[in-house]
C-alpha cells in the first residue's frame, strides 16, 4: 500500500514569488465573494429593465447558492481526483464561459442558466482554492496564505455591494463583462505560481457519497429556501432531503469508497472544524445579512449607503485577521477559536440589546468586538481542519467544511426570517441578534471540547 504524501514537494522560490503567490488565493476568493454581492445589489436593476417577475428575480438570485451547495462535494472529491490546479482551471473557464450569457441576456431564462452555471463553477473552485494553499504552503507561509485569503473575502463581499450600485447604475452586463479579464489574471498567476498535483489513482470521478451527498445538501438548501420565502415547510422537499440524507449515511458507514474516508473521521481536528464552521455561519456569518436587513429595511439606507457601512466591519474583519496571523504561532487553533467565538458572542450581545439606538457606544462597541472575531475565527477554522490532511484529501475535506457552513447558513436564513417577521419591534431584532449569539457559544463549547480531545489523545499516545 503506498504511503500518503502529506504535502508535495515544491522546489525553492524567491521570498518575493512566494510572498505573491500567498496573494493568488485570495484574489481567487475575492472574485466570488465580488460576483455574489454585486449580483445582490444589481438585481433590482436588472430586474426593471429586463422585466423580471418577483417570482424570476427570486429565482436568479437562489439558483446560484443551490447550485452552488449541491456541488460542493462533487466538487472537492473531483479536486482530490484530477488535482487542484486543473480543477480550479477548469472551474475559472466555466466561470467566464457563463459570464457571456449573463452579459448578454435578454430574457430571464439566459440570466438564469448563467448564475446556475456560475453557482457550480464557484462550487469547484472553493475546495481547489483551499487545496491549492495546502499544496503550496506550510507552517507560517501557510498561516499567512489564510489571512490574505479570509481578509480578501471579506474585502470582496463589501467592495461588491460598492462596486453593484455603480456598475449597476453605469451599464449592468459589465457585472458579468469585467469576470473575464479578472479570472484570465488569476488563471496566469495560478499556473505561474502553483505547481501540478499529481491525479488519484482512485477510479472514477465520482464516488457514490459525492453523488448522493451533493443531491442531499442540494435539495436541503432548496427546503430551507422554501421555508425561508413562504413561511411555510414543503413536505415533499423535506422528505426527499431527509432520504437522501440517510443515504448519505448509510453509504459512508458501508461503501469500501465513501467520501469521508476514516482517515478524515477520525481526525478531532476536522470534526471540531467542520462543526465550528456550522457555528461560524449561523454567528459571524451570517452578520453582513442581518445588519443588511436592519439597515436597509428597518432604517431604509440605500444599497450604497449600506455598502459604505460595511467598510469599517471589513476592516475589522481584517484587524482580526492579523490579530490571528499574530497569536497563531504562539496558541493552538482551538484557543484562537474560543477567543474569536468569545469576541463575537459579546458583540452580538451588545448589538442585540441597542439594535435600534445604533449610535450609542454599545452598539458601536459590539461591532468592533464581532468584528474582529470575525477575523479570528474564520481563517482558523480552516487552519484547524486542513493542515496535515494529505494532499489527495484536501478537495473533500475543504468541501465539506464549506458545506456545513452553506447548510448552517440556509438554516440561520430561515430562522431570522421567522424571527424576525415584519422586523418592526427591538424585541424581534434583539431575538435575530441572540440567534448569532447562542450560535457562537456554541463555537466556543466545539473549540473547548476539541482542545480537550486533542490533548488526551496526546496523553494518550506519549503513554
Amino acid at each position: 500500500m503506498t504511503e500518503r504524501v502529506m504535502q508535495p514537494a515544491i522546489t525553492p522560490q524567491s521570498g518575493r514569488s512566494s510572498a505573491f503567490a500567498s496573494v493568488v488565493p485570495g484574489m481567487a476568493q475575492a472574485i466570488i465573494a465580488l460576483d455574489y454581492a454585486v449580483m445582490f445589489v444589481a438585481l433590482p436593476v436588472i430586474t426593471a429593465q429586463l422585466h423580471l417577475s418577483t417570482a424570476e428575480a427570486g429565482g436568479i438570485m437562489a439558483v446560484y447558492g443551490l447550485c452552488f451547495a449541491a456541488f460542493l462535494l462533487a466538487g472537492g472529491a473531483i479536486c482530490d481526483r484530477m488535482g487542484a490546479r486543473l480543477t480550479f482551471s477548469m472551474a475559472m473557464g466555466l466561470f467566464m464561459l457563463a459570464s457571456v450569457p449573463g452579459a448578454l441576456a435578454h430574457q430571464p431564462e439566459w440570466l438564469l442558466a448563467a448564475r446556475a452555471l456560475q453557482g457550480v463553477a464557484a462550487a469547484f473552485m472553493q475546495p481547489s482554492i483551499l487545496a491549492l494553499m495546502a499544496g503550496r504552503f506550510q507552517g507560517i507561509a501557510y498561516r499567512q496564505a489564510l489571512t490574505i485569503w479570509s481578509a480578501t473575502g471579506a474585502a470582496g463581499l463589501v467592495a461588491g455591494v460598492i462596486l453593484g450600485g455603480i456598475l449597476a447604475q453605469l451599464y449592468w452586463p459589465l457585472i458579468f463583462l469585467l469576470n473575464i479579464p479578472a479570472g484570465m489574471l488569476i488563471l496566469w498567476l495560478v499556473w505561474r505560481h502553483f505547481p501540478a498535483q499529481p491525479r488519484s489513482e482512485t477510479r472514477g470521478l465520482f464516488t457514490p457519497g459525492a453523488l448522493v451527498g451533493s443531491a442531499a445538501a442540494g435539495f436541503t438548501v432548496l427546503a430551507l429556501l422554501r421555508l425561508s420565502s413562504e413561511g411555510a415547510p414543503d413536505y415533499l422537499l423535506n422528505r426527499l432531503a431527509v432520504v437522501l440524507a440517510g443515504l448519505f449515511l448509510l453509504n459512508e458507514k458501508w461503501s469500501s469508497r465513501p467520501l469521508i474516508g476514516p482517515e478524515l473521521r477520525q481526525r478531532v481536528s476536522f470534526q471540531a472544524s467542520w462543526l465550528a464552521s456550522a457555528c461560524y455561519m449561523a454567528s459571524a456569518g451570517s452578520q453582513f445579512y442581518l445588519l443588511t436587513l436592519l439597515w436597509q429595511q428597518y432604517y431604509d439606507f440605500s444599497a450604497l449607503q449600506t455598502g459604505l457601512l460595511f467598510v469599517p466591519l471589513a476592516v475589522l474583519i481584517m484587524a482580526g485577521n492579523r490579530v490571528y496571523r499574530g497569536l497563531a504561532g504562539r496558541y493552538s487553533m482551538q484557543q484562537l477559536l474560543c477567543l474569536g467565538f468569545l469576541l463575537c458572542a459579546a458583540g452580538f450581545y451588545l448589538q442585540g440589546s441597542q439594535a435600534l439606538t445604533q449610535q450609542s457606544l454599545w452598539f458601536v462597541s459590539g461591532v468592533i468586538l464581532s468584528g474582529i472575531g470575525h477575523g479570528i475565527v474564520y481563517p482558523a477554522i480552516f487552519s484547524l481542519g486542513l493542515s496535515g490532511v494529505a494532499t489527495d484529501l484536501q478537495g473533500r475535506a475543504s468541501a465539506v467544511i464549506v458545506t456545513s457552513q452553506y447548510l448552517s447558513g440556509a438554516i440561520t436564513l430561515a430562522v431570522l426570517g421567522l424571527l424576525l417577521g415584519k422586523g418592526h419591534s427591538a424585541s424581534e431584532w434583539e431575538q435575530a441578534f441572540q440567534w448569532l449569539t447562542w450560535a457562537a457559544v456554541a463555537g466556543m463549547v466545539v473549540a473547548i471540547n476539541a482542545g480537550k480531545m486533542v490533548k488526551a489523545g496526546e496523553h494518550s499516545a506519549d503513554s
